[in-house]
């Protein structure tokens, strides 16, 4: 591995702390531990929005595939097992402008600090730190209920952080020894900004309970896919493929696509269905077996007269021991129960009316499913979180028109309350020319916490966002706000 320093410049650096095997998990190397699908260095890394990553810390077997699909670049502490303060300050050496480099100067950079083996963190959570950190030009660092601060989990100034590292730099011995508490030590009070951690999104895994409590929190990653629906359903089986191959390649375990995915409103629905919904079921299989994830998405399906289901199904790769239909493969279809005789539409007039709460399992949790129109309807949110789902998926197709987006954004939030359920959304991505007036999406695809606090959210233009289930949260917010057990009958007339 080559020591030189990068010689481009960049606003945001990550520098991953990744020391290798603890002695308190037997010799296990704690950053490559498998969390949910992943390495724990590999989940610090996939949520570490940044311009650029240094890793600190051996490469093992996977560091050029890491370094490969994350920008990374790994150096090692000189010399070794010099301790965590050493550690970060050769990383911070490998920035340009650092002493004895010509490179050009990164003086104005924020560099997020961060642990390799925190496998919760949340991408939004360290975009805030760095963010508010730029801004202050202070130290934002990730704290727990106690108050007690994550040195893992901080951004500093790069400039803030160089100067700290020289205030503590010993003459002789650089950094060896020295704790990262040193370094905090070096800040004044109005120095430090904190940011309350949110369900387990601040564990590390420095002793087996704490590992097992992080594998006891960690969920699949889910992906919400906003795309354009095309008229032409070949043309969006291309969408869909691609979109299903980049949730696989950012690690999703399962991929969110929008209501009506297979044909958009306003087309012959009927047609459709009977021409081209088995084609579109059998090549959703097709992506989950090729990419090992479960697939969700909107199509229609025959019903009575000339109708139709508005029919979401859910297909995960056929088990090695079975077709998809037995034990061991997701195979669901939710048809969707509220349907659309508003604002002047009537959905019924076109589609039939399910009757059945439909959910799945997935790497420990339990997801619910409803579809657009449902979300006006509090008591089918408290059902499925009645039945054990900890997050639903939403599939949407919404409608355009004044007031709608507002509409939508506090209908997600009011639903994750009601339920304390984590609420994934995901939009139809709108045609930029569509003058028409069947629903065809507004974008503003989102997860939502179950306290209804907006995770993420997405434009209007297409877009894929990445969400890692914290089931940790959900416990959290139901102990919080019980409202699921203080529900009770209402009296009738």
């Amino acid at each position: 591995m080559s020591s030189q320093p990068y010689e481009t410049t960049a606003t945001t650096i990550a520098i991953v702390l990744a020391g290798g095997a603890s002695s308190r998990l037997g010799g296990t190397d704690k950053t490559r531990v498998q969390v949910a699908g992943a390495t724990t260095l590999e989940r610090v890394l996939r949520s570490t929005a940044a311009d650029r990553r240094i890793v600190v810390g051996p490469a093992g077997d996977d560091g050029a595939a890491l370094a490969h699909s994350h920008g990374a670049r790994f150096v090692l502490e000189d010399p070794p097992r010099s301790g965590p303060l050493a550690a970060l300050a050769r990383g911070v050496a490998e920035i340009p402008g650092a002493e004895g480099t010509s490179a050009g100067s990164d003086s104005d950079a924020t560099v997020i600090v961060l642990g390799g083996d925190m496998p919760l963190l949340r991408a939004e959570t360290l975009t805030a730190l760095a963010s508010t950190s730029a801004s202050e030009q202070k130290v934002a660092a990730l704290a727990g209920s106690d108050g007690h601060v994550q040195y893992l989990c901080a951004a500093w100034p790069l400039a803030r952080l160089r100067a700290a590292l020289g205030a503590l730099e010993q003459p002789g011995g650089g950094w060896a020894n020295l704790s990262l508490r040193r370094l905090y030590d070096q800040l004044e009070t109005d120095e430090l900004l904190t940011r309350a951690a949110v369900g387990a999104e601040g564990a590390d895994i420095d002793t087996p309970d704490a590992l097992e409590a992080v594998m006891q929190a960690a969920g699949p990653r889910i992906a919400l896919a906003q795309i354009e629906v095309s008229e032409d359903v070949e043309v969006t089986q291309g969408i869909v493929r691609a979109a299903v191959a980049e949730a696989a390649a950012a690690g999703a375990q399962l991929v969110l696509l929008p209501e009506a995915t297979l044909t958009p409103f306003g087309t012959d629905l009927r047609a459709v269905a009977d021409g081209h919904h088995a084609s579109f079921e059998q090549m959703i299989q097709e992506l989950a077996d090729e990419h090992r994830l479960v697939v969700v998405a909107g199509s229609f399906t025959p019903a009575d007269g000339d109708r139709v289901h508005n029919t979401v199904i859910a297909r995960g790769p056929a088990d090695e021991n079975g077709p998809a239909d037995e034990p061991g493969g997701v195979r669901a279809e939710y048809r969707k129960i509220h349907l659309f005789d508003a604002y002047g539409a009537r959905e019924s007039e076109t589609a039939a009316p399910g009757d059945e709460l439909v959910l799945i399992d997935l790497g420990g949790a339990r997801l619910g499913i409803a579809t657009c129109y449902d979300v006006r309807f509090p008591e089918q949110f408290t059902a499925l979180a009645r039945r054990g789902a900890q997050a639903i998926l939403l599939p949407l197709a919404w409608a355009d028109g004044p007031g709608k987006s507002d509409q939508l954004r506090l209908l997600l939030q009011a639903r994750a309350l009601d339920s304390t359920t984590v609420v994934l959304a995901a939009d139809q991505a709108p045609p930029a020319q569509y003058a028409g007036t069947a629903a065809r999406g507004i974008g503003q695809s989102a997860a939502i916490g179950p306290l209804g606090r907006i995770r993420q959210e997405l434009g209007r233009e297409p877009g894929l966002l990445l969400v890692d289930l914290d089931l940790a949260e959900v416990r959290e917010a139901r102990a919080a706000l019980p409202v699921l057990e203080h529900g009770v009958p209402l009296p009738r007339d």
